[in-house]
């Protein structure tokens, strides 16, 4: 079957949200009034770090203007006005917090001192209040140090929050890379989920970064064994990440034609063949071995990027009988191949 990668939930914890409305059952208001602080990419520019919620960071050096946002959403017959205050924790020296509009607060200023800086901020409006940890990391120039995902770096692809990290097979040693931006070492242990039996990670690393390794002996579940890890980079600053590691059965790759390897379409009408395969270890790759396309189509990406070029899709521009051969290459460097019959009719 063709391979894809499931929706995966995040192991973060939830915002607290407290306030309750009194009064008789039959004239409690719906939704129930209450208030929640945000943390997103859209809201405010955060990543939730487990119950963290990580801003986007400072510099100290020259230009070092800082501009970041404590955003809240409301629900119900909330107030008009939700007010911010910082209960635990500071800011980063240099940086002061103050009202911004209705439901949010903005944070300004010039980092004066470097370092990861936690504080919790209570959002507050009538008897509903919200709270919720936050981090802005300062460094004199240039990002904090970060766990990398991409597929030149690691072969990782970053879908719903996980990395999902090339397949491991039983049976068959693994390493699985935790590359870090820096590349100066800092340490690493997993906070939440699991690795797959069999596998381990080093808490401490030097270089690019960790590597999940050992010989797995789990199948496991779709979506994969999904872990959280958590460090410090190379000067101390923090390093999260969530991971997925599928484990697949030690099967020779195979392309399967369960659609028939003759295809058939209509110049002028829209085409859509999927190509399936088994084995083999993610992420896969198909592509053009021999022959000719029809006119019209190409391959792309159904939808799992880690099944790349898997679809033969278009509208045809030419009749005719064209035969191409297929060819599937996992991560590994195994490879497959398949011949197709395509006729296009008038």
């Amino acid at each position: 079957m063709r391979r894809t990668t499931k929706t995966m939930l995040t192991l973060g914890a939830a915002v607290v949200i407290a306030g309750v409305v009194t009064g008789p059952a039959s004239a409690k208001p719906y939704p129930p009034p209450s208030i929640h602080l945000l943390c997103t990419a859209a809201a405010d520019g955060g990543t939730l770090h487990g119950s963290v919620c990580a801003l986007p960071f400072g510099v100290t050096t020259a230009p070092n203007n800082y501009t970041g946002t404590i955003a809240a959403s409301r629900a119900g017959a909330a107030g008009p006005t939700i007010n911010f205050t910082v209960t635990a924790g500071s800011l980063p020296p240099g940086l002061t917090m103050t009202r911004q509009s209705a439901t949010s607060s903005a944070i300004t200023g010039n980092p004066a001192q470097t370092g990861t800086f936690n504080f919790t901020v209570k959002a507050t409006d009538g008897s509903l209040t919200a709270t919720l940890v936050y981090q802005i990391t300062i460094t004199v120039q240039g990002p904090p140090d970060q766990l990398v995902c991409d597929p030149a770096d690691n072969g990782g692809f970053l879908e719903n929050g996980f990395c999902v990290l090339p397949d491991a097979v039983i049976g068959v040693p693994y390493q699985g890379h935790l590359l870090t931006s820096h590349q100066a070492g800092g340490t690493l242990s997993v906070v939440a989920g699991a690795l797959p039996p069999g596998l381990s990670l080093p808490t401490t690393f030097s270089g690019s970064g960790d590597v999940v390794g050992g010989t797995a002996t789990d199948p496991g579940v779709e979506p994969g064994r999904n872990f959280t890890v958590q460090g410090t980079g190379d000067q101390g600053q923090p390093l999260y990440q969530a991971y997925t590691i599928l484990v697949d059965q030690n099967l020779p790759l195979t392309i399967n034609a369960s659609g028939g390897s003759n295809l058939t379409g209509t110049v002028g009408q829209a085409f859509a063949q999927n190509f399936f395969l088994s084995g083999g270890a993610g992420p896969y790759t198909w592509s053009l071995a021999a022959g000719q396309l029809p006119p019209g189509l190409k391959l792309q990406t159904f939808g799992d990027p880690r099944d790349a070029n898997d679809e033969l899709a278009g509208t045809p521009t030419r009749a005719g009988s064209y035969a191409f051969t297929m060819r599937l290459t996992d991560y590994s460097g195994q490879q497959a191949t398949q011949k197709f019959t395509a006729t296009i009719n008038p």
